[in-house]
C-alpha cells in the first residue's frame, strides 16, 4: 500500500514537472512571437516599390500613394519610370484637375494611354503639339472616340516609340477607311495594330490601291470589321512582315476583283479566321497565296458543308500548308438540321480519323445543342 502511495506521489511530480515544463514552452513562445520584427509596406527599397507601381496605373498610384508620407510622394515626382494612363469616365472638372497635376507634369514618361473620355480626347488628340510630346508612348488605346479625332492620326508620326495602337469604335462609323489605314501604315515602328469602325459597318477602301514601294512593319493585325476577301489583300500588301493575322468576319468580295498577290508572307504564322459566306473554294485560293509558313490556323465557319471534305483538306494541307502544326477548326450549323442532315456531317467527320489526322494528334467530334 505505501509503495503504491508513493507511486501515486511520484507520477504527481512528474505530471506538475511536465506541466511546468509546458507552461515554461508556452511562455518562451509567445514572447518570441510578441519580439518577433513586424515587416510594413513602408520598409520595403525603392526599387521593390517601382516594381510594385508597374502593375497599376498613374491615378491609383497618385491617389494612393501620393499623401502617405514625403517618401511616397518624392517616387512619385522624381521618378523617370514609366507610367501608364487609363482615362475612361469621368466629369470636365474632374478630367481637368486630373489633366493638370498628373497628364502635363508627367506626360513624357507616359508609356501606355488608354483614352475613353469625350473629355480626354478633346485635349490630348487636338493639336500636333500635345500629341508630339508623348515621346516615350508605346501603347495607345482609343475607344469609342469621335471620328473626328482620326484625322489626326498623322500626328503619330512623331512619336519614336509608338508600337502598339488599338482604335475602337462600337457604333456605325461613316469614317473614311482609307484614309485611316493610309496613315496608319505610315506609321515607322508600328508592330501592333487592333481595329474596329462600327461592328456591322463593311470597311470602304476602294481607294486604298495595292503597295508597291511603301510598307508597315505591322507583325499583328486584328481586324475585327466585317471585310471582303479583295479588301484584306490589298491591306494585308502593306504588311510583309505580319506574324499574327485574326479576322472574326471575313466575306467573298462582292464584286470579284483579279488580285494578283505577289508579296510572299514569309512570317505569317498564326491565323485566325470566322467565315460566313466564304465558300471553300475561295478559302483554297486564300490558302494557297497566304499560307505556305502557316503554323497555326483558327478556323470558324458556319453552315458550310463543303469544309467538311476530309479529303480536299488533307491534300490542301499537304500541297500548301505543310508546317501546320495546330488546326482547330469548328463548323457550326445554325438551327435544327433535319434527320438526314444530321447523319450526312456525322458520316462526313468519321472521314476524318484517317492515319493522316491521328498521327497529327488532330480528332474531330459532333456535338449538338441540348433541347
Amino acid at each position: 500500500m505505501e509503495r503504491l502511495k508513493r507511486q501515486r506521489k511520484t507520477s504527481t511530480e512528474d505530471s506538475d514537472d511536465m506541466k511546468r515544463k509546458q507552461f515554461h514552452s508556452e511562455s518562451q513562445s509567445d514572447v518570441s512571437l510578441s519580439t518577433k520584427p513586424h515587416s510594413y509596406f513602408e520598409d520595403l527599397s525603392n526599387e521593390i516599390i517601382y516594381e510594385i507601381f508597374e502593375y497599376f496605373d498613374i491615378q491609383y498610384i497618385y491617389e494612393t500613394f501620393s499623401n502617405l508620407n514625403q517618401r511616397f510622394a518624392n517616387l512619385i515626382i522624381n521618378s523617370n519610370l514609366p507610367i501608364k494612363i487609363n482615362i475612361s469616365s469621368m466629369s470636365k472638372p474632374n478630367f481637368e484637375r486630373y489633366y493638370k497635376d498628373i497628364i502635363i507634369p508627367y506626360r513624357q514618361r507616359i508609356k501606355s494611354l488608354r483614352i475613353t473620355n469625350i473629355f480626354a480626347a478633346d485635349i490630348i488628340l487636338t493639336s500636333q503639339d500635345n500629341i508630339s510630346k508623348l515621346t516615350r508612348l508605346e501603347t495607345l488605346i482609343l475607344t469609342n472616340v469621335s471620328s473626328s479625332y482620326l484625322r489626326n492620326l498623322q500626328y503619330l508620326i512623331y512619336l519614336p516609340k509608338l508600337s502598339s495602337l488599338t482604335i475602337i469604335r462600337d457604333a456605325y462609323s461613316n469614317t473614311d477607311q482609307a484614309e485611316v489605314y493610309q496613315k496608319i501604315f505610315q506609321l515607322p515602328f508600328l508592330k501592333y495594330f487592333n481595329v474596329l469602325f462600327g461592328r456591322f459597318s463593311t470597311p470602304v477602301v476602294s481607294s486604298l490601291p495595292v503597295a508597291t514601294n511603301r510598307y508597315s512593319l505591322i507583325e499583328h493585325l486584328v481586324i475585327k470589321n466585317y471585310i471582303e476577301l479583295d479588301t484584306l489583300y490589298v491591306i494585308l500588301s502593306y504588311v510583309p512582315q505580319i506574324r499574327h493575322l485574326s479576322i472574326p468576319f471575313l466575306l467573298r468580295s462582292v464584286k470579284r476583283q483579279n488580285i494578283t498577290f505577289s508579296i510572299t508572307l514569309n512570317n505569317l504564322s498564326y491565323i485566325c479566321l470566322k467565315l460566313a459566306q466564304l465558300d471553300f473554294h475561295d478559302f483554297e485560293l486564300l490558302a494557297k497565296d497566304l499560307f505556305h509558313n502557316l503554323q497555326v490556323l483558327r478556323l470558324y465557319v458556319s453552315a458550310g458543308i463543303t469544309y467538311l471534305d476530309a479529303d480536299r483538306w488533307q491534300n490542301l494541307i499537304l500541297s500548301h500548308i505543310p508546317n501546320l502544326a495546330i488546326f482547330d477548326f469548328q463548323c457550326i450549323w445554325f438551327g435544327t438540321p433535319e434527320k438526314n442532315m444530321m447523319s450526312t456531317y456525322e458520316n462526313l467527320i468519321k472521314n476524318f480519323t484517317s492515319s493522316f489526322w491521328i498521327q497529327r494528334q488532330w480528332f474531330f467530334s459532333t456535338q449538338y445543342p441540348r433541347k
